[in-house]
């Protein structure tokens, strides 16, 4: 009774993993691969459970079947943990290689001239390699992209290749022992499921909640960056400007707030379609992103305007920080349909300084007026602070 009662648990428990795998291959198509790959281990491991348990006697008559399994089912758990990280399965020779390797050494012995050790150690040898390869390909992409969280999803493969190779050690040091220890292994009830169990939950749930801060981030940053320039939308420049322009005031530092305007732009939507301006905003917000330091803020305001914001630059610094980008948007020379003009750009700026009394709408304000005023002086131009139509100071890029 106890061993069935501990069958059905972990029965339960893959098949909620299972289907919280399948959900995620449904509803989640950018995950599909690995999902469908970790929802087939739990198949493997299922099956795994049900021969370990079922035997009545001795496990050797099952012994080849459940190292086949098991080696199985590292082998899907390390292809979808690639596939995770890296969008794909790129070792897939390596892994099947691994696969190969292992199950012939369950199945077919090795040659009688070699040692009876042989087909073991080939066997634990693939195993080890199975769950250590992910350790060295893995942790520094999961690192990136996760931080000091990226380790957690390779916790279960570092416990699993630890004991691996905890019997690797035995058998190197005496072959005789660790053959028949291995060999006499008849643990079938209930007690052999904990550790299965453990080790079972420990990987879905990590790497299922590695999926579930994937798409966390990824919403947090649709909701913030524009899909096509790939700078900040504009609630999310509003309020990183309002949060900088608090710590200059705190600081006694000065800010400048740029809006920069494409010219003709819809000349080169009505020669070009809109996807000849997607392609021009596209690579123009590349291009900012390159330019500017990553201190500085840059968003798409709406259309062709964008607008940025320069932490710690006055007039003088900032106005050379315009002059080089608009230097560098004439050497990027960005395709335009035929029938254009080459590309420019229409910039205002205002300038915040210490002890000023405008709220971060009233720098706005100006530096979107020095903009109009910059697109009435025939574009092109870059104009600073104070420019009204009755007295702006403007400068045309060299």
């Amino acid at each position: 009774m106890e061993v069935h009662l501990a069958l059905t648990l972990a029965l339960v428990q893959l098949g909620l993993f299972a289907l919280c795998w399948l959900l995620v291959a449904v509803l989640m198509p950018g995950e599909r691969r690995p999902a469908l790959l970790f929802l087939a281990s739990i198949g493997s491991d299922a099956l795994t459970a049900w021969l370990q348990v079922s035997q009545a006697g001795s496990l050797s008559p099952v012994a080849s079947w459940l190292m086949g399994l098991s080696l199985l089912s590292a082998t899907l758990v390390s292809a979808g943990a690639e596939a995770f990280v890296a969008g794909r399965v790129r070792h897939v020779r390596a892994w099947l290689a691994l696969l190969g390797a292992g199950t012939a050494a369950a199945w077919w012995p090795l040659p009688q001239t070699l040692s009876e050790v042989g087909p073991l150690a080939v066997y634990q040898g693939s195993f080890l390699l199975l769950l250590g390869l992910p350790l060295l390909w893995l942790r520094q992409p999961l690192r990136q992209e996760f931080g000091r969280y990226g380790a957690l999803p390779l916790l279960p493969f570092g416990l699993m290749a630890l004991a691996v190779l905890a019997f690797l050690v035995h058998l190197a040091l005496d072959p005789a022992d660790a053959t028949r220890s291995f060999a006499s292994r008849s643990d079938h009830g209930a007690s052999s499921l904990i550790p299965f169990v453990i080790s079972s939950g420990l990987f879905h749930i990590s790497w299922l909640g590695m999926m579930l801060g994937r798409q966390v981030v990824r919403a947090h940053s649709a909701a913030r960056i524009d899909s096509l320039t790939g700078v900040l939308r504009r609630g999310a420049f509003e309020a990183e400007c309002e949060a900088l322009l608090a710590l200059a005031r705190r600081l006694g530092q000065p800010a400048t707030l740029v809006f920069l305007d494409i010219d003709h732009f819809k000349r080169i939507n009505d020669l070009g379609g809109h996807a000849a301006g997607d392609q021009v905003l596209r690579r123009l917000g590349r291009l900012l992103q390159d330019t500017l330091r990553s201190t500085d803020r840059c968003g798409r305001w709406g259309g062709e305007e964008f607008v940025i914001l320069l932490p710690g630059q006055d007039r003088a610094r900032a106005d050379a920080t315009l002059q080089r980008l608009t230097q560098s948007l004439a050497r990027a020379a960005i395709p335009v349909p035929d029938g254009c003009a080459a590309l420019t750009v229409s910039i205002g700026y205002a300038v915040w300084t210490p002890g000023s009394a405008m709220d971060p709408r009233q720098l706005m304000a100006q530096a979107d007026a020095a903009m109009y005023e910059a697109k009435r002086r025939g574009r092109n131009t870059l104009v600073g602070p104070g420019a009204m139509p009755t007295g702006a100071e403007v400068v045309t890029p060299g």
